[in-house]
C-alpha cells in the first residue's frame, strides 16, 4: 500500500492527473455552454433538480466547470479545483445512479448536445473512474 502512494503521489503522476480532469471538465464545460437550453432539459430529464432551479444550475455549472478546468490546466490553485472537480464527480455518479436506479433512459448530458451517452452501469462505469483520477489529482505530490 505504501508503494501505491509512493507511485500515487509522484509529482508527474499528480500532474498528469489534474490535466485530464482539467481537459475533461474544459470539454464538458464548453459544449454545454454552446447550448445552455438543452443543457437545461438534461438537468430537467434527471428529475432531481427543484424545476425553480434547473436554469440557474444550467447557466452557472457549465462555468464553474470552465474554472475549474483552468485551474487544474494552468496550475493555479490545482489543488482546491481537484478537490472541487472530484466532488462535481461524486455528485454527477449519484445523479446517474439514480437515474438508473429508476430506469430512466435519457442522455446524461455531460458532454451537452454533441453527447449521445445514454444513463446507465456503463456511464456509472465511466464516472467512477473519472472520481478515481480526480482523488489523485487532489493528493499533495511528494517532495
Amino acid at each position: 500500500m505504501e508503494a501505491l502512494m509512493h507511485l500515487l503521489r509522484n509529482p508527474a503522476v499528480v500532474r498528469i492527473c489534474r490535466a485530464v480532469i482539467g481537459i475533461i471538465f474544459a470539454a464538458a464545460g464548453l459544449a454545454k455552454i454552446g447550448d445552455m437550453e438543452a443543457f437545461a432539459q438534461s438537468i430537467h430529464n434527471f428529475r432531481i433538480v427543484p424545476i425553480a432551479l434547473e436554469n440557474v444550475v444550467a447557466i452557472t455549472l457549465p462555468w464553474i466547470e470552465v474554472v475549474i478546468a483552468l485551474a487544474l490546466i494552468l496550475g493555479i490553485r490545482a489543488r482546491a479545483g481537484a478537490w472541487l472537480a472530484t466532488g462535481l464527480l461524486a455528485v454527477f455518479t449519484v445523479a446517474i445512479v439514480t437515474a438508473v436506479v429508476r430506469d430512466l433512459d435519457i442522455a446524461c448530458g455531460c458532454f451537452g448536445t454533441d453527447d449521445a451517452a445514454r444513463t446507465g452501469w456503463t456511464k456509472v462505469l465511466e464516472n467512477v473512474g473519472m472520481t478515481a483520477v480526480g482523488v489523485v489529482a487532489c493528493l499533495r505530490p511528494r517532495s
